[in-house]
């Protein structure tokens, strides 16, 4: 059955979060430094040993890392992030200011990144040998060469100090209305780099792709048998979009990644600019909360990948009902 199908791949993302979180929690400890210094910052030497101590263990850092982590998960479970440690309030109200714009432009640029490989990868992948074919290649080697944080700040001096007709940071203008018009504004320019240094990449693997499946044995026999040339090409991108959605799965961490630094470039008030602070202040609740959250967009983005996989491809229908 499919929801038993679905139930698998909810217990296996819960797992990859468990050891995320894990890791990620041990890893922060081992880290030099102490919260206590990095909270207050450049006032940390004039707290005396009690301090300190005293800051350990309201924030139970006096207690051996395993038991933090057990008590942490625990918390985590019932829904209590903790309380930031720089802030002062709620990790769970953090998060949620930030959220929705994180969200907002991964699925931008998710939308145009899949639209635009996806129509590039099938003229390209169906021309073999043609200008397209050659043109899509170019793209993608220039595509993938171009760092983010470079193509950011070109465009930063280009449309923003230049010509002036876009923020160069932020997601709303200082005292403006913060209506839709603003947030597009806003939202141009750290999308479009996103776009422009995944959209190549991601049309090179399914032309790649779509040429393969081409050249297989079962395409000649439809061919030599007279099968109209609009079905063989549907069978040809069925075929072809199995191995591209996945490599879309493979590298939707990786786009996390590089999200990061789009929106730390552009102050883009997101998970990945929150992550980056919290980082630098050692703000442990706040780092844990934002890699939990990070962690669940992931795992969900790649069930939702798993389920149109699913619907796509025969075999792991078959595969899934089968056991």
């Amino acid at each position: 059955m499919i929801s038993k199908w679905i139930g698998k791949r909810v217990v296996m993302g819960i797992i990859v979060l468990f050891i995320v979180s894990f890791l990620s929690f041990f890893i922060m400890h081992a880290a030099p430094g102490d919260p206590a210094t990095a909270f207050y910052g450049g006032n940390a030497q004039t707290l005396n040993a009690a301090e300190k101590e005293r800051i350990s263990r309201v924030f139970s850092l006096d207690r051996p890392v395993i038991v933090q982590y057990g008590a942490w998960l625990w918390e985590t479970v019932q829904g209590n992030f903790g309380y930031s440690s720089k802030e002062g309030r709620p990790v769970s109200v953090i998060l949620f200011e930030r959220l929705p714009n994180t969200l907002l432009l991964f699925s931008v640029t998710m939308f145009f990144i899949i639209v635009g490989s996806i129509w590039l990868g099938t003229v390209a992948g169906m021309k073999a040998g043609s200008m397209w074919d050659k043109g899509l290649s170019t793209i993608s080697i220039a595509s993938s060469s171009i760092p983010p944080f470079w193509l950011g700040i070109l465009f930063i001096s280009f449309f923003s100090v230049k010509l002036g007709i876009l923020p160069s940071s932020g997601t709303e203008d200082v005292g403006g209305d913060g209506g839709l018009m603003d947030k597009i504004r806003h939202l141009i320019m750290p999308a479009a780099v996103i776009i422009l240094t995944h959209v190549g990449i991601y049309a090179r693997f399914l032309q790649e792709s779509i040429k393969t499946e081409s050249n297989k044995y079962y395409v000649l026999v439809a061919r030599a048998n007279g099968v109209a040339k609009r079905e063989i090409q549907k069978g040809i991108l069925r075929n072809a979009s199995i191995p591209y959605l996945n490599y879309i799965g493979m590298t939707i961490p990786s786009f996390f990644g590089g999200a990061v630094i789009v929106e730390s470039l552009f102050s883009w008030a997101g998970l990945g600019q929150l992550m980056v602070k919290a980082v630098m202040t050692k703000d442990f609740p706040l780092i844990m909360g934002g890699i939990l959250s990070i962690g669940l967009l992931v795992v969900s983005s790649l069930l939702i990948i798993d389920l149109v996989m699913y619907g796509v491809d025969p075999k792991l229908r078959k595969g899934a009902y089968s056991k």
